[in-house]
């Protein structure tokens, strides 16, 4: 990684040297979504890019650090029941492309951090009448300083220090036309990720999955208006698993956890911009999206959503009885939710000297609702027959709220050079949950050999209930949750 690091720093110096256009960009972005109970979620980093193009030839390279934490925190009654969860790392991004176009198609490279690498080709008629580009990428996820640690100090799994690594492999073909001021194009692409765990001891973690989607756009671009319509379908089949791998004489894996996962995903946008005479701009735009979760019954044996014996190591298996810790658990169920967002904004164009000054402003609103119906069995193991008891959860809430952003932007006389800074702050304004049983038939027969579920779940109503009763104190809630942050330098010639 240190020696990749070297070459896109040399690479970013060559492209400082001889070249007619270029341009550069240093940026700095914060993202404090959640601190709140002993949960967390945030990330922040910094980056320098530059590009450069000589003729037909255009090198791309960039460099930089990001750090992120997630955290999540279970209380309970019982010290036993309570515990941590957290996931964090400092990452080296930054990739490094290069492309060339002949008349009538071009190619290009490129290789990233992850490490990644990929390669496309386009094909293009004269003023883009017609274009299509295919591509291909393989690489590498991984993810280290996965965490859980329990508050109870004599818990046979007081701790695990895991990590995430599979490979994906992912292809794309796409294709538009272009007319005057409108530009129609659409995107298909899919690709499928494989367990890379076989350096990978102790607690490990990874995926065996599937997935496909498409990806359709229309542009007009006119000489003051500019309009994007666009829509994405993502489907996904996703098997999450870990593993306690052990490296002896012979080598001991068991599977400790499995999740089946089917998603299927819609986004709808549409975006507009008018430029007035005086270079004020207005800019509107609307998004609608759905998410829809399956995970799916599982009866086989050894895939059970979490088998906590299977994680201890064999040494400490060997000295336990066969009663102690025979419990495991199948987790099954439904979670829906949709999101809708709607919002305006507007950017002055003032002259400060020979300088320009572009203040903006934005105010979106959104609603955010959720459906989740969770049903987990319990399975206790004896020597001959195995007792088993299934509960369920439910909860349905909804959000609304806004989106305020503020930012400005400081350009040299020539345009050439130019600085900006932007924040943004989620406004929650009202917050709603349900939870209690299903009183109704089931809308499918469920498995013959899982029982009915219980109807001893306790029915809660948090009905339009105030952030100031629901959270401790709004005040020290906002810039810590929902807050970003961006600062950006660059130069342009």
């Amino acid at each position: 990684m240190h020696n990749l690091t070297k070459i896109f720093s040399a690479t970013l110096l060559v492209a400082n040297t001889g070249f007619a256009l270029n341009s550069g960009l240093v940026q700095c972005d914060g993202l404090f979504l959640l601190d709140w109970r002993g949960s967390k979620a945030s990330a922040k980093g910094c980056s320098a890019s530059d590009s450069l193009q000589a003729g037909d030839w255009a090198l791309g390279a960039s460099v930089g650090k990001t750090r992120y934490h997630l955290g999540y925190r279970r209380d309970s009654d019982r010290k036993n029941y309570s515990w941590n969860l957290k996931m964090g790392e400092t990452l080296t991004t930054g990739h490094i492309s290069l492309s060339r176009d002949f008349k009538f198609f071009g190619v290009e490279a490129n290789v990233s951090a992850l490490p990644a690498i990929g390669v496309s080709s386009r094909f293009h008629l004269p003023d883009s009448l017609l274009y299509a580009k295919a591509s291909i990428n393989a690489g590498l996820l991984e993810l280290s300083g996965i965490h859980w640690h329990s508050d109870w100090e004599k818990d046979y799994v007081p701790t695990i220090d895991a990590t995430y690594q599979s490979t994906i492999l992912a292809k794309s073909f796409s294709a538009g036309t272009r007319l005057l001021s409108h530009r129609l194009q659409g995107e298909f692409f899919y690709g499928e990720t494989s367990p890379d765990i076989e350096n990978q001891w102790g607690y490990a973690f990874s995926d065996s999955s599937d997935f496909w989607g498409t990806d359709f756009r229309y542009l007009y671009d006119g000489r003051n208006n500019k309009v994007q319509l666009s829509y994405a379908y993502l489907y996904a089949d996703i098997r999450l698993f870990g593993l306690m791998r052990e490296n002896g004489d012979e080598v001991s894996e068991k599977r400790f956890a499995y999740l089946p996962l089917g998603i299927d995903a819609n986004l709808f946008q549409a975006n507009f911009l008018h430029k007035f005479q005086d270079g004020d701009r207005f800019t509107a735009r609307a998004v609608y999206g759905t998410l829809e979760i399956n995970i799916p019954w599982e009866s086989r044996r050894f895939y059970e959503t979490l088998a906590p014996n299977r994680a201890l190591k064999s040494s400490t298996l060997k000295t336990l009885s066969f009663s102690v810790f025979q419990r495991s658990f199948r987790v099954y169920g439904d979670i829906d939710g949709k999101v809708f967002d709607a919002g305006l904004g507007y950017q002055w164009n003032l002259n400060v000297g020979r300088w320009h000054l572009l203040p903006k402003a934005t105010l979106d609103g959104f609603y955010a609702s959720y459906i989740a119906k969770l049903n987990m069995r319990m399975e206790k193991t004896g020597f001959f027959h195995i007792k088993h008891s299934t509960s369920t959860w439910q909860q349905e809430g909804y959000v609304v709220g806004a989106l305020a952003g503020l930012g400005t932007e400081l350009q040299s006389p020539s345009k050439a050079f130019f600085v900006s800074f932007g924040m943004e702050q989620i406004i929650p304004l009202h917050f709603h949950t349900e939870k209690g049983p299903d009183k109704g038939p089931a809308e499918e027969p469920e498995p013959p050999d899982i029982p009915d579920i219980n109807e001893d779940i306790t029915t809660e109503k948090n009905k339009g209930r105030s952030l100031a009763e629901k959270w401790d104190s709004f005040s020290s809630l906002v810039f810590r949750n929902g807050f970003a942050l961006q600062i950006q330098a660059g130069f342009r010639f």
